[in-house]
């Protein structure tokens, strides 16, 4: 019994000692990460000057808050200012991640749990999506589009969101093999159509791996300023904006005030993690029917 009680302590103790090596580890990565961002907020108070003369670790003499206003004034492309091309990144990412997260967690389904012939094939077919290089199709699509009439318009964006593929396809596909189809029975009794069990019990069960998708593509679509700038060329997002001004202005561009805008531009990045962080670090387990 006590050589039993020793091997425990022993146990908590060397359990404490890995918590806290991985803890200081973890605190040490944090502050890396967070570093760069406190040198960005340092160097967007700066004048444009200051920040070419001083060295790019010194503190601003003098705080340039008005760097944020200018930014506002400055960065603008066709026409579109700061505010308009927020409004173009926020419908165009929110389009996209709508429909696209419906559109593969519907197919998803439907080839995971129903039965039909050539399910097998929509499956490969959409592996084999996944081993083509992306931008070999690039100049075909463009072609495509402006021989449809969708370039350069909303609707461009409501058709490619319902493309279906990747990873994404993949995890959903698996997770709704997992999930009993005597949820499926259950509702059928009741009379409830193949919709409404997607609709009402599916869709619901998959909210966790759902929303996390939705966070990883709201980042990636935010950030995404190649799709704007070849396809909606009248709709600049706010990254097309920083990136052309960044490439327009290689000499004379007013880096801190560049700096303004890419500390603006992750601002509705980060409150969407804060808000669903919960969602995102949750695992992926759920609960169900046994036996």
């Amino acid at each position: 019994m006590e050589k039993q009680q020793k091997l425990g302590t022993i146990k908590g103790k060397g359990e404490r000692t890995l918590f806290i090596v991985f803890f200081v580890i973890f605190v040490v990565y944090a502050i890396t990460l967070l570093c760069p961002v406190l040198w960005l907020f340092l160097s967007s108070l700066k004048g444009k000057l200051e920040y070419e003369m001083s060295s790019p670790f010194a503190l601003p003499e003098h705080w340039e808050f008005g760097n944020y206003i200018e930014c506002f004034q400055t960065l603008n492309v066709r026409e579109t200012g700061y505010i308009g091309m927020v409004w173009n990144s926020l419908w165009m990412t929110g389009l996209s991640i709508g429909l696209g997260i419906f559109t593969s967690s519907a197919v998803a389904y439907v080839v995971a749990k129903l039965k039909f012939p050539g399910r097998k094939l929509i499956y490969g077919i959409v592996v084999l999506q996944m081993l083509l290089p992306t931008y070999g199709s690039m100049a075909a699509s463009l072609v495509l589009q402006k021989t449809l009439g969708i370039y350069d318009t909303p609707i461009q964006v409501i058709v490619s969101s319902f493309a279906v593929g990747g990873a994404k396809f993949l995890i959903l596909y698996s997770f709704f093999r997992g999930i009993s189809w005597e949820y499926a029975e259950a509702a059928k009794i009741d009379g409830a159509s193949n919709l409404m069990i997607f609709l009402k019990i599916m869709f619901p069960q998959a909210i966790a791996p759902i929303m996390t998708f939705a966070l990883g593509d709201f980042v990636a679509g935010w950030n995404d300023y190649m799709t704007a700038l070849i396809y909606m060329p009248s709709y600049p997002t706010l990254a097309t904006g920083l990136y052309k001004y960044e490439s327009a202005m290689t000499r004379a561009v007013d880096m801190p005030v560049y700096f303004c805008g890419v500390l603006l531009s992750a601002i509705p990045a980060v409150t969407i993690f804060l808000a669903f962080r919960d969602t995102f670090m949750s695992s992926l387990s759920m609960g169900g029917l046994k036996g």
